[in-house]
């Protein structure tokens, strides 16, 4: 385990510099729904002046393992894992809190038949062993994680070549016009040096020093994969702006708020509001991830002989008092979940779409229809499902206790985050709980969810949904780059899944982060979150002073 100590010890550091340059192009420009710029982009910039910067020797934040912080290696059972890869490699775009940004890109074109798009590269990059970064670097990139897949979304299938004009530039072009491809292929995928993978055949297993080498920020100074810990180190040479930060630390720790009340960490994130409460008495501050980019769902195996009829589905949704659900989990704001999946406080939220209010009545009357006679206890006669959790989920019980009501008998089960995961990806499940997050960004998450295309294993299903129309919808909207009529299509898609309920949400689930704000008070909500909407805050925009 490496020594924490003795670098949390440094002294501040001060610096004063003079901003000679900021970038005030058309880069944010007009921003769609999801925050991603008009299709082309501009880095011209206008000096103005700034006063000192202040920087900070180390920020130890709540962590764990989330593996080895290689494109290939590391964790995809959740979203620390890709954070962790995104301090060290960078992307073409990136996202800030105004949405899409240019990154190791500093201007784009879209050709007028939305199949190309034209990249003006960074001139003054270079990779952590000192090599110049080219465009080579780039058609090189998404080559190999065509042969040997990037371990996170990146719907790399949408491209059909990538083409060297010269040294810094760089046409994509689609096999179909593909509206989130800024922030949701290019914003997502990192860019890897050739003259170190080239050769790499094995890259899962790939170890060695160089397998770290990036762009970006921060570089890897220390790994323990045992405790989950992490050191990352200031890139002195980045080419966005000076490093605030100097060192980032991930920390395990047991009790994440009362670490951070007694110093032993800077930040953290919690789902619970009582975190909050108790935090903020004791004089910490937090930032509530708006939007909320969160869900809490039940997904129905739509194989199973008696949940394959919609009727039984929407007869449990009725059942469900999300709200009540909601209040006693999250402890705030209940925001009960949207029957169309899309969160409500999303742009791409269809406020016309059909919801289950809570309805004993009415799950009654659809049960008796089904024709579940009730016994002498008043339980149905053979109706018992089984609910799949990874985790002693509160809401689990509550569900059991709820369905019970309408006469359903609910069986839990109870299996490890390995299990959990082969479980769902076989469809070997009645009715299985899950939370994840990803639900900020681009609405083309609903595409790639249902069709078993999500990266995440939370989110990834066993197989497609089977519902033709919806996936009709979902390639159309998909390739149409008008904002309103993609929205009227998203609508649409998320009235197919109200109906059909292949999944209900339970609630959506806001994140806190809580923070020492004497030590590091720049934490920021990203809009359309991190990436493929991430609404978490270790965004490494923030932890650098972006001059272009």
């Amino acid at each position: 385990m490496f020594n924490l100590s003795k670098k949390s010890m440094m002294m501040l550091m001060f610096c004063a510099i003079m901003l000679l340059t900021a970038c005030t192009g058309n880069h944010n420009g007009n921003k769609n729904a999801n925050g991603s710029p008009e299709a082309s982009a501009s880095s011209d910039v206008t000096p103005v002046t700034d006063a000192a910067v202040e920087t900070v020797g180390m920020l130890k934040i709540a962590g764990g393992d989330s593996g080895y912080p290689s494109p290939f290696a590391f964790s995809n059972s959740g979203p620390f894992g890709y954070l962790r890869n995104s301090f060290i490699f960078d992307t073409l775009t990136w996202k800030d809190d105004t949405g899409v940004i240019p990154w190791l890109a500093k201007s784009w074109e879209l050709s007028e038949d939305g199949l190309t798009y034209t990249f003006q590269l960074e001139e003054d990059v270079k990779w952590h062993d000192g090599e110049k970064f080219t465009a080579d670097d780039v058609v090189f990139s998404f080559g190999y994680y065509k042969t040997y897949p990037f371990n996170w979304n990146g719907d790399i299938t949408q491209i059909k070549s990538v083409e060297k004009i010269n040294d810094y530039t760089v046409a994509f072009h689609l096999n179909n016009k593909y509206a989130p491809f800024l922030s949701d292929l290019v914003g997502i995928v990192p860019i890897i040096p050739e003259h170190v993978w080239a050769t790499v055949t094995n890259p899962v297993e790939y170890r060695e020093d160089a397998a770290l080498v990036g762009t970006g920020p921060y570089q890897l100074e220390e790994y323990d994969s045992a405790s989950g810990q992490y050191l990352y180190a200031a890139n002195e040479n980045f080419f966005k702006g000076q490093v605030i930060v100097k060192e980032i630390a991930y920390v395990a720790v047991s009790n994440k708020l009362l670490a951070l009340q007694n110093g032993e960490i800077d930040a953290m994130y919690t789902a619970g509001y009582g975190d909050v409460q108790t935090a903020e008495a004791a004089g910490l501050s937090s930032i509530k991830s708006e939007p909320a980019g969160s869900v809490v769902r039940i997904s129905f195996n739509m194989e199973h002989s008696q949940l394959g009829d919609k009727r039984l589905r929407q007869a449990i949704a009725y059942a469900l008092d999300r709200t009540e659900i909601s209040s006693k989990i999250t402890g705030g704001e209940p925001m009960v979940g949207n029957a169309g999946v899309v969160p409500t406080d999303s742009p791409w939220y269809n406020e016309e779409v059909k919801q289950y209010e809570y309805n004993t009545a009415e799950a009654e009357r659809i049960l008796d229809e089904l024709g579940y006679t009730k016994n002498a206890n008043g339980m149905r006669e053979d109706l018992k499902l089984n609910l799949m959790t990874s985790s002693t989920m509160q809401d689990s019980v509550m569900m059991q206790e709820m369905l019970k009501k309408v006469g359903i008998e609910l069986n839990l089960v109870q299996l490890d985050s390995a299990a959990f995961a082969v479980a769902l990806g076989e469809n070997k499940y009645d009715i299985a709980l899950t939370g994840h997050i990803g639900a900020s960004g681009d609405a083309d998450y609903l595409r790639l969810w249902f069709s078993g295309k999500a990266a995440n294993m939370w989110s990834s299903r066993g197989k497609s949904l089977e519902l033709g129309e919806f996936h009709e919808l979902a390639d159309l909207q998909m390739q149409e780059l008008d904002e309103m009529k993609r929205k009227e299509i998203i609508d649409q898609m998320q009235d197919i899944l109200a109906e059909e309920l292949p999944t209900l949400v339970l609630y959506h689930r806001p994140f806190y982060e809580i923070h020492n704000a004497d030590k590091f008070d720049k934490w920021k909500n990203t809009y359309g979150g991190i990436a493929d909407g991430m609404p978490l805050w270790e965004n490494k925009v923030v932890f650098v002073n972006v001059e272009k």
